[in-house]
């Protein structure tokens, strides 16, 4: 009877090992696709493609976000990663786009305010948060709310995916239209202009964050330290 018990126990684990390594591979899976719809025919030689093969980028993640936040909010991080990581996989995003929009944003300043009143790190205006959390069924109070990373995060992303669909997964529109507005967007299509200085700027800290966790030195934590100096190199050099 014990090694009856046993064998069960055994099948159990077993089951449970794979269903979280399939998992795994499903959120990993969702990551490439993103990012080979974000890049096009870029991909094949972008730092990205190097980390196909790398499955669970959580330590990667929460320790870059710790990296890239100023000092006060340090302890935010994994408060912060795992709101990314989650709002990723529920809308098919690679974190680490969501990461780059939040690092053109604010450069991850919760407190962070714009000059026309957009807010937190994902600089979200209160007029757009309350159109988009009653759209998506997000429990939104008022424009305080914005500060809360947690909240900032599921709106920014909520708003990103709806501009994603209305766009036909066109990342250089719905990233333009993040910043600009739909309309803003549909009138340049209209005129045969393309718009890329928003775009190019966030798919420049996407690259240079993927450039760290793509060098296959040290562990992912150690990968991670790189991020920061790897960003700053990346928007100084862009400025030359």
């Amino acid at each position: 009877m014990k090694s009856f018990f046993l064998l069960v126990s055994m099948i159990i684990q077993t089951m449970t090992i794979s269903s979280a390594t399939g998992a795994t591979r499903t959120v990993a899976q969702k990551r490439i696709n993103h990012a080979k719809e974000l890049l096009g025919k870029s991909y094949k030689s972008s730092p990205v493609r190097k980390t196909e093969k790398t499955g669970n980028i959580n330590v990667f993640i929460t320790k870059s976000v710790r990296n890239l936040l100023p000092k006060a909010h340090k302890h935010q991080a994994s408060t912060i990663a795992y709101t990314i990581i989650g709002e990723s996989e529920r809308y098919g995003f690679d974190p680490i786009f969501l990461m780059a929009v939040i690092q053109n944003e604010s450069s991850f300043n919760p407190k962070m305010k714009g000059s026309v009143g957009e807010i937190g790190l994902m600089q979200i205006r209160p007029e757009t948060a309350k159109w988009i959390a009653g759209l998506s069924k997000i429990k939104y109070k008022n424009e305080k709310s914005l500060y809360q990373p947690e909240m900032n995060i599921r709106i920014g992303a909520a708003f990103l995916n709806r501009l994603r669909n209305q766009f036909d997964s066109n990342s250089t529109y719905y990233l333009t239209a993040y910043n600009a507005g739909a309309g803003n967007v549909r009138k340049m299509i209209s005129e045969n202009v393309t718009p890329k200085i928003y775009a190019s700027a966030v798919m420049k800290r996407y690259a240079a964050i993927y450039s760290a966790l793509g060098t296959n030195k040290g562990s992912l934590s150690e990968r991670a330290d790189r991020v920061l100096a790897s960003v700053i190199n990346a928007t100084s050099t862009s400025k030359n």
